[in-house]
Parts: structure tokens; sequence; C-alpha cells
């Protein structure tokens, strides 16, 4: 039993792989070095193995004292792609992400990063450069007021006067992202006191910064308790709290135990096995399906476990919430009541509140616990009736066809990293996912060309595993450049890329909502005997990787096969039907998503 603080810091520590200074082999007791190289021993302190980044004059030195370590230093082809890395990496491993980049472009490069990795509470580290300090303020050559631009999208940005300060600063930077509500830090770096030289006591950096974690109450968990078993149509949404606090067995111990069904958003996609006899699938006006709305939309009370409740989710608020009552458990004390009112709301994090409540379920009398066998019959039957046809043998190919081909061919514990756009939407609708830290997406902020970066990060931190990045053609062209790093480094992912010569998700509503009027939409155009646009094949073999297009359904399978099997970063460019849409809402309500084939 999990009953004092103490404890739940000890978890906390052990989570995100917290290490002390002996155990890393860093100095013990005070040393001098230049605050560079203080950066990288305390980076190896905190179990960092790999960074990502874009050298420049103003971040050389700390680049220079990784040249000594042990930290594997990773070139990107665009400091965005560097700030995308980290943050899957943090998504696949737990462990907080680095990336680096020097001043001025360097650093604000990083923001779309830093506000996606903000959005979905994502633990990062940014260290960037800055000009020497009496420069600061002077409009000195790239420089840029680095700490006021990313401020509103970071959980602290820091820009230290002195030299002396930096360990200290790194360490609470740690300490800062990975506890309470997580999320990025940014550190700007004058270049000079980066050459400082300063004595440094390794010993004397401690747990700074760090916040206590808010734990449900007895009594909130009780009432909680007390409200699922009065229901007679309860629902979980899992958010991607679950996934966050690596809280996946305990969700799945306590729905078994209640016999509740489990909706997911497009965050918590994973928390349980899309083929778990309880799992509904997900809620949402566009990112859903069809079970996972009905039974939302059936249920007398929604138990929401580390989700935020956003727009997409719910819908308007009206259908969505009809006269169920409302249980929210979120670590964030802002959520509570942001955009749902809740009948209880706890501020917790969702681990420690699924023990307590699991404990509590196991105190009761079984006779008390409501065990509802019709209700999870008829989600099975459900399952069937109300599933998305997949089996189109049409061409060009249905990306529906195509998601069929490559789930059946993936392992279970396949990572697929995607991008945004309709490619992602699809995904979402009909990728089943089977283990948390496998669905690699943003659910916030959506930026394209973030997922080839994310795959090229989870290949490097599960390198056991089989690693993708499902794309759309549209969202490619936007890291297309950082196919280079995937050959340079010999990372053997696979792009997969649904290509329909489209801003397809922008084209359908166009469609849908503006009179079929279009503008800017179309991305293909005549070149080479085809009118595709872009010959994804030729240029990824022209940065080294192996490639081939495929243009039948059946040809999918055989593709992947040799992907696999060539130990190659490789591409395969699926030519997919242009005029494919993805199911969605026509009027901002669970009820109004229009199913399409």
């Amino acid at each position: 039993m999990i009953s004092s603080r103490k404890e739940v810091k000890r978890m906390e520590k052990a989570k995100l792989g917290f290490q002390t200074a002996a155990a890393a082999g860093i100095p013990v007791g005070k040393m001098k070095m230049s605050a560079a190289a203080a950066i990288v021993k305390i980076l190896e302190s905190k179990g960092v193995e790999r960074v990502f980044g874009v050298p420049g004059a103003a971040i050389l030195p700390v680049y220079d004292a990784l040249r000594e370590s042990r930290i594997d230093s990773y070139v990107v082809r665009h400091e965005q792609t560097a700030a995308f890395a980290a943050d899957a990496h943090c998504r696949v491993t737990g462990n907080v992400g680095v990336c680096l980049a020097t001043s001025g472009p360097g650093g604000t490069n990083l923001v779309t990063g830093l506000y996606t990795a903000w959005f979905d509470s994502i633990p990062m580290i940014a260290l960037t450069g800055q000009v020497i300090s009496s420069a600061i303020g002077t409009s000195a050559f790239q420089e840029a007021p680095i700490t006021a631009i990313a401020a509103p999208v970071t959980k602290r940005s820091f820009l230290p006067r002195t030299a002396e300060e930096i360990p200290s600063l790194i360490n609470q930077a740690f300490n800062i992202a990975s506890t309470g509500k997580m999320g990025p830090i940014l550190i700007d770096l004058p270049v000079d006191l980066q050459k400082a030289v300063i004595e440094v006591d390794f010993s004397a950096l401690g747990e700074e910064g760090k916040e206590v974690s808010p734990l449900a109450s007895d009594q909130e968990v009780e009432q909680a308790i007390s409200m699922l078993f009065g229901a007679q149509r309860p629902v979980i949404i899992a958010g991607g709290g679950v996934v966050l606090a690596n809280a996946a067995p305990l969700l799945r111990e306590f729905a078994e135990m209640l016999s509740i069904p489990v909706t997911s958003s497009l965050m918590g996609k994973g928390s349980i096995p899309a083929d778990h006899p309880l799992y509904a699938g997900g809620v949402g006006t566009i990112c859903n399906s069809p079970l996972g709305n009905k039974t939302l939309l059936e249920s007398d009370l929604i138990l929401n476990l580390g989700g935020r409740f956003g727009d997409r989710h719910t819908g308007k608020l009206s259908t969505f919430l009809r006269e169920a009552k409302v249980i929210h458990v979120n670590i964030d004390p802002i959520e509570i009541g942001k955009a749902v009112v809740p009948d209880l709301g706890i501020v917790s994090d969702v681990k420690y509140f699924l023990q307590r409540a699991i404990e509590a379920l196991r105190a009761e009398k079984k006779e008390r616990i409501p065990q509802r066998t019709e209700r999870v019959h008829q989600l099975a039957i459900d399952r069937i009736r109300l599933a998305r046809r997949l089996d189109f043998d049409q061409l060009p190919i249905k990306p529906q066809r195509a998601i069929k081909e490559l789930r059946e061919f993936l392992d279970r514990d396949a990572i697929v990293a995607h991008d945004i756009g309709i490619s992602q939407i699809w995904s979402a609708q009909l990728f089943d996912t089977y283990e948390p830290r496998t669905y690699l997406v943003t659910g916030g902020a959506g930026p394209m060309g973030w997922g080839l970066g994310a795959a090229i990060a989870a290949k490097l931190a599960r390198p056991e595993r089989q690693c993708i990045n499902f794309v759309g053609d549209g969202s490619l062209c936007m890291s297309l450049q950082d196919l280079a790093t995937a050959a340079m480094f010999h990372i053997p992912i696979v792009v997969f890329v649904v290509n329909n010569s489209l801003l397809g998700l922008i084209r359908q509503q166009q469609n849908l909502f503006y009179g079929g009027r279009h503008i800017s939409t179309a991305i293909g155009y005549e070149q080479g005997g085809h009118d595709r646009g872009i010959d994804f094949v030729k240029v990824a073999e022209g940065m080294g990787l192996a490639a081939e297009r495929v243009e039948k359904p059946e040809g999918i399978k055989p593709a992947l096969a040799r992907a696999f099997g060539s130990g190659r970063p490789y591409l395969i460019d699926v030519i997919a039907d242009r005029g494919a849409v993805c199911s969605m809402s026509l009027d901002g309500t669970l009820t109004g998503v229009k199913e399409t084939d």
C-alpha cells in the first residue's frame, strides 16, 4: 500500500531514471572545470544518453565538452527536428529529452517544438547559445530574446547572469521539467559564461525545483468509488496523463475490477490494448470510433483520468455531457473545471489515484462491486457491428486499406510516429494500438513535420522495435531534409508515405464547408511522367535511403518486408486515392459525425 509522500517521491525518482553523482560516474565534491563541461557532467548524471541539435558558434563550448562525453550527439538538418526528436524520446522512454541550438535563428527554430511539448506536458530541456553577456540588449549578430519568446510555451525559461549559477540551473531544470505537471524548460547560455572556469560542487546539487505531486485524499477516492458504484452505465476516458504517469497497467486492473468500458483521448491511445474486451475506442468529433462515441453518449457517469476535455474530444458540451455526472482526475488544478465543471474534481497524480482506488476496491465486499456483464457482452457485439470498413480493393489505394495492411504486418509493440492532417486522422480512427508509448502523436499543437524526428528518436531509444513514420506527403515536405539524418546515422526507420498529392484534411474542409472552392491545397504537379509532384523515391535515394513506390494494395506487405529486412532507413511511397476522406463531425457534436467510405 502506498500511503506516504515519501514513497511517492521514491517512485518519482525511479520513474525518471534518477541517478546519484557517484552512480553516474561524475566527480563527487568540489571540482574546477568550464561551465560547459559541468553542464555535460550533469546531463550524464541525469541519465541522458543522446542529444539532438545543430551546433553554432554560441553553443560550441557545450558541443566541445560533449566530445569527451559518453552522450551521443545527433546533428539534424533543422533545429525544429531536434526539438521534435527530444520530445518524442521522452514520450517513448519516459526520460527527459534534450536538444541544443545556437543563438538567434537556432533558438527561434526550436519554438514550435517547445510549444508542442508544452501543450502535451512533455518534459524536455532545450539548451540554447546566446551572445556574450556584455552584448545582450545591443542587437548583436544573432542575438534574440529567446527566453522571452519561449516563456509562454515553456514551463520555465532561464537566462543565467553568472557562470557559477549554471550547474544549479541545469539541475533545477530537470527537476522542474519532470515533476508536477511536466513540461519543457529552456536555458539560454551566454557563450562567455559557457567558457568560464568555475568551481562546482556536484554533491550539493539536490532537489531544488522539484514539485511534490498532488495526491488524492482518502475521502476523494471513496467518493469517486461511491459514484461509480451508483452509476448504471459509467465510462472511463483514458487521457494522456495515464500514459505519462506509466499508469496503464493500473487503468486496466481498475477497469476490469469494475467492468467499466474504457474510451481514450488521442493522447491516451495505447493505454489499454485495442483488443481488450473493455476497450470501446476513441472519442471525439474527428479522432474517434463509432463505438467509442456511442459508449460515451450512452453513459451516465464519465470518469476522465488524466485528460483535458479538449475541444476536438468533446465537441459541443451540451451533446457530450447530456445529464451525465463527471469525475475529473488531473494533476493540474487549472484543468479541473476549465472546460467541463465536474461533479467531483480530484487534483492528483493519476497513478496514485488508481493505486488508492484499487486498494479500496480490494477492501470492498465482493458482492458490492457491480459486475455489468450484460454491458460488456453488448460491447463485444457492437465492436463488430460498428467497425469501419478497411477492405477496399480499388485503385489508387484507399488509405483505409493501406492502414489495414500496415497494422497486420507490424508487431504489436511497433512504434508509429505521426504528423498531422488527414493521414493522422485516418490512423487515429483505424490503427489499433496495444501498448502505451507506442502511438506517438501530438495532442494539442499538431505541427506538420513532427513524425520523422520522432521516429528517428524512437528507433534510437528502442532499437529492437519496428519504428515507423506514418505520414502524408504534405507533412513530409515539412521534414524532408531530415531523411538525411536517418541516412547519415544508419537509423533503420521506415517512412510510410500516404501520398494523395493534397493537403487532404484542408481540401476535405473546403469541400464540406466552403462549397468545394479549392485554393492552395493541391500540391501535386506534372513532372517525370506523373502528376504527383515530388518524386519521394528519388529524393530518398538521393539522400542515401532505400525507397520504393507502391501502387497496389497487395504490394504493401511485401514492401514492408523488404524495408524491415534491409536494415537501412527506407521510404515507401504509397500512391493513395485523392478522393478518400475521413469521418468527421459536420456540426461540431459527437452525434454529428458523418461516416464515409
